[in-house]
């Protein structure tokens, strides 16, 4: 099998990474691959299983309890960059060699330092240094 993965995108699962295996059962059992600790998901909830060499989301749940790209699913043909919704969960299914993983590390989501703010101080002070130097001063 090709290596598929589930990317958490909110929830409790937001920025985990899970594996797909020939058959992924999400739920929030303990022996569940996929384990959501959320109200609203049932024990077994849904499973991905591949068939063919595609992969296929099916519904164990009560009728339009999983939703695909927003809408409720029984059963349904799985794509990259597809997402899933179970309870305030969302995953984003990522295909082998599309999307490279993204680590959120701090150097990462850190934001940037400008250097315009300390340009216009040193600006300013240099125009203040050059006022007295010149005896500009109206005091």
């Amino acid at each position: 099998m090709s290596t598929y993965r589930l990317k958490g995108a909110s929830g409790a699962v937001i920025n985990q990474f899970f594996t797909l295996g020939d058959r992924t059962l999400i739920g929030s059992a303990e022996d569940c691959d996929v384990r959501i600790d959320s109200d609203g998901a049932d024990m077994q909830h849904a499973e991905i299983i591949e068939q063919d060499g595609s992969l296929i989301l099916r519904n164990l749940a009560s009728p339009g309890a999983t939703l695909l790209n927003g809408e409720p699913v029984e059963q349904a043909s799985l794509g990259s960059g597809d997402e899933i919704r179970i309870a305030n969960c969302r995953w984003v299914l990522q295909a082998p060699g599309l999307r490279p993983q993204k680590l959120l590390t701090k150097d990462a989501v850190q934001r940037k330092r400008s250097w315009l703010p300390w340009l216009i101080v040193m600006g300013l002070l240099a125009a203040a240094a050059l006022v007295w130097h010149r005896g500009w001063l109206p005091f």
